[in-house]
């Protein structure tokens, strides 16, 4: 049992501390084919998607990127050659944050050619607690959006408001794992033992959520714990279910920590960059666009040509002595 349940908390150390970090790097080619590589510091993070199907290459010294907060060092990639309607990569194995729905496209204007690429990032179809029980939508478009401050504000006004944001966000987040982690634990005992559980839903989640340290994880037995009458049905499941248990904690797991790192290279070798983060998607669809432009050189050198032949054929067609029989 000890065993168990020493597993049971690594499981939840491990959730509670483990974000995802990815760098991503789409580089477009003149004819909208080209190179897409992805950046991960563990070699198993992607290896049960369709990236780990791409070609794979241990990076020697590793590459460390900045996530605004976090420093992670990428240690492999995974390549693979796209062509123009091929830059969308969906499949449900991997995070949100890393299948979005790319289009790429050109626009010939004689002297330039114009290049298009669009990412949108599918948001959250549907959340176990809804935000603006926790958050307005104001709120949330100064806390998930890029930040438009007013100007007379100075960094003591911006961090007592994201402070008292953040606080409300961190219960919002409790309270969504909560109610995964309560239907997971459900779905494991008999009616008896839900009901009884059930009694203690609103106690365990003021527990949860409010009475704790500044942790964005707290396990739901742990604080069922702290009741006589539900520790010998807890400890029972946990020996009886102990990998199902697991399981649900692991799918059951909303993880707004991920972020990537999304990279646009357009022809005009201009690399253009994004930060990702799930806590984007919260409100919906997130979209990112970029143009670039390259000069068609041979259009500028054939226009000069046929200028120049034009000046040329004028000049001929004039009499030598057309000037002065004029004056």
């Amino acid at each position: 049992m000890k065993r168990k349940l020493l597993l049971l908390a690594a499981a939840v150390t491990l959730l509670a501390s483990c974000a995802s970090h990815y760098v991503v790097t789409d580089e477009v080619g003149r004819h909208l084919d080209g190179t897409r590589t992805v950046l991960v510091s563990d070699s198993t993070s992607l290896s049960e998607t369709p990236y780990g199907r791409w070609q794979r290459t241990a990076l020697d010294k590793g590459q460390v990127f900045d996530f605004r907060g976090e420093r992670d060092t990428m240690r492999y990639a995974y390549s693979q050659m796209l062509s123009r309607d091929g830059w969308t990569v969906v499949d449900d194995s991997l995070p949100r944050m890393m299948r979005p729905h790319v289009t790429v496209s050109k626009h010939f204007r004689w002297f330039t050619t114009r290049y298009y690429y669009t990412a949108v990032f599918p948001g959250f179809d549907s959340l176990p607690v809804p935000v603006l029980q926790y958050l307005t939508d104001e709120e949330q478009q100064l806390l998930f959006q890029p930040l438009d401050s007013p100007a007379d504000w100075n960094g003591a006004d911006m961090y007592a408001l994201l402070d008292k944001l953040n606080t409300q966000y961190i219960k919002w987040w409790r309270h969504c794992f909560f109610e995964k982690e309560f239907e997971a634990w459900c779905s494991l005992l008999d009616s008896a033992q839900s009901a009884l559980l059930a009694q203690y839903h609103d106690t365990l989640l003021a527990l949860v959520r409010d009475n704790l340290p500044d942790e964005r994880f707290t396990s739901l037995k742990s604080m069922a714990n702290l009741f006589p009458e539900l520790v010998p049905v807890m400890d029972y499941q946990t020996g009886q279910h102990v990998d199902a248990i697991v399981m649900a904690w692991y799918e059951s797991y909303i993880d707004f920590d991920d972020r990537v790192l999304w990279r646009v290279q357009l022809p005009d070798g201009t690399l253009k960059e994004h930060m990702v983060s799930s806590e984007r998607l919260i409100q919906g669809d997130y979209t990112i666009e970029e143009t670039g432009r390259t000069v068609n050189w041979w259009a500028c050198i054939l226009t000069l040509l046929l200028l120049t032949a034009a000046v040329w054929f004028i000049l001929r067609g004039v009499p030598c002595g057309a000037g002065r029989s004029l004056s």
